[in-house]
């Protein structure tokens, strides 16, 4: 099963925790007279889907263009599986986070890189 297609390029899924896909009330920050920081939903039905997902061990080839598309500073098309659905939904997202890897030697002497992860938010919202 898939969990997450970034710009035609499929990553591997993630297990124990690592990945979760969400739909939630568009919202944004205010910043009141009294300097607490607030958010505000933006009418009751507009909706935005999240993504978070985090792998620990991932081959140069898989590694490289997906950190390419994570820090091109643009909207990315991106397919995620939803935790309420069995189908992907595929929309414009943009990088909320991200987590640099390190570089390493595995076991076996293979180099890999270890622990990429990210935030994704939809750009436009849906009813």
């Amino acid at each position: 099963m898939n969990q997450i297609i970034l710009n035609g390029i499929l990553l591997p899924q993630s297990s124990f925790d690592r990945y979760a896909c969400w739909e939630e009330d568009l919202t944004r920050q205010q910043d009141m007279i009294s300097g607490r920081r607030v958010l505000e939903r933006i009418g009751k039905k507009w909706k935005v889907w999240r993504a978070q997902w985090a792998y620990d061990y991932l081959e140069d080839e898989i590694c490289r263009p997906a950190l390419e598309i994570l820090r091109s500073g643009g909207p990315i098309i991106a397919s995620v599986l939803p935790d309420n659905g069995v189908e992907m939904i595929t929309s414009s997202f943009v990088v909320d986070s991200i987590t640099n890897p390190t570089f390493l030697i595995d076991d076996g002497g293979r180099p890999v890189w270890h622990g990429l992860g990210f935030a994704l938010r939809e750009e436009y919202p849906h009813a």
